[in-house]
């Protein structure tokens, strides 16, 4: 008791100092916008001649925030539609024919949204490349 006693003494006689301020730095921030990364995703998918590969997991999104992808894919001939699938089963995508992709697509309306790629050629294509939601 005497030992708890002395240690609790010595954390209350404990000095105290004033704050150096020198090295602190305040900064306001003006914002035009909010950006906020929920998950990049990692594509390295194969996609069969006419086929759609649609990914795992869906996010829920507002109206007005994007997802960028940004692909390869080859044989680079081929088309295909990169996109979102919403909650009513509908497919916003962007049809590319130039083996890559670097594009943003914008959410029309608040929902659950899901990856998508849709290969419209008779061959399979190999896809890598990066999704940040």
């Amino acid at each position: 008791m005497v030992l708890t006693g002395a240690v609790m003494i010595g954390c209350l006689c404990t000095g105290t100092g004033a704050v150096d301020e020198s090295n602190v730095v305040s900064k306001e921030y003006e914002t035009t916008g909010t950006a906020i990364i929920r998950a990049t995703r990692n594509l390295d998918w194969t996609i069969k001649a006419n086929g759609t590969v649609v990914a795992d997991t869906s996010f829920t999104m507002s109206a007005g925030e994007t997802v960028w992808i940004r692909a390869n894919y080859s044989p680079e001939n081929a088309s295909l539609d990169f996109g979102l699938v919403d909650s009513n089963e509908k497919f916003h995508y962007i049809n590319v024919t130039t083996g890559s992709i670097d594009k943003t697509i914008e959410i029309p309306e608040n929902g659950d949204y899901t990856l998508a790629i849709r290969n419209n050629s008779s061959k399979s294509v190999k896809v890598t490349g990066v999704v940040r939601y």
